[in-house]
């Protein structure tokens, strides 16, 4: 956290110097309990709330909806991550396509820049097969590893229902002491290989941990 050396003085007198047990209650002959610098912020009413939002870079309207868009740094390793992005079948985005209404973007007829980044366009079917082949191996790797989410999970944002998950050992149909479900010992490896080996301990002791709850 950034401060001015005024505003460090001012909220270090105010630093939290006791136990969790002191009392709150101001006095002038005992000590009390001060607040955090956090919670000397949260109090100052001198300040107002404002996120630190990264701006955009410029405000855009797409004409042209049959691709998906997206700001490159064309600059980025010396040209690598444009010419990753022209390998996956992105191509510059033109007038044609959108037009600029904010920003200080230069337009001419075969890019559009705004600094080093440069707009650039993919067809939305190859846009959508993409997001569709990583939701296929989140479900994958849930499946693979014998949980799955038990029910609907509720859509309503006031709702304080928890998804419920459950495991393939506990289905009805499940023959106990019979058969049992075959579950991969490390999936992670099937789909990626180059997975940290701490990771996959850490994944083990969760998923094993959601199954002995069942």
């Amino acid at each position: 956290m950034a401060l001015t050396t005024d505003t460090a003085r001012s909220i270090a007198e105010n630093i939290n110097t006791g136990g969790v047990n002191d009392p709150i209650v101001v006095s002038t002959t005992t000590t009390t309990r001060k607040l955090s610098p956090e919670a000397a912020i949260m109090f100052d009413k001198s300040i107002v709330a404002r996120p630190l939002n990264t701006p955009e870079v410029c405000s855009i309207h797409v004409k042209n909806t049959e691709y998906y868009y997206r700001w490159v740094a064309a600059l980025a390793m010396d040209g690598a991550v444009y010419m990753q992005r022209k390998a996956m079948g992105f191509t510059n985005a033109t007038a044609d396509d959108v037009d600029v209404l904010v920003g200080d973007a230069v337009v001419t007829n075969g890019e559009i820049r705004a600094g080093d980044l440069i707009l650039m366009k993919l067809p939305f079917t190859k846009w959508a097969s993409h997001v569709k082949a990583n939701m296929m191996k989140a479900k994958m790797l849930g499946d693979m590893r014998g949980v799955f989410q038990k029910g609907n999970a509720s859509t309503d944002v006031f709702s304080n229902d928890k998804p419920a998950r459950a495991s393939v050992n506990s289905e009805p149909f499940n023959r106990g002491g019979q058969v049992s479900n075959f579950i991969p010992d490390n999936p992670d490896a099937i789909i990626n290989d180059s997975i940290e080996s701490g990771r996959v301990e850490k994944t083990r002791e969760v998923m094993s941990n959601l199954r002995d709850k069942q």
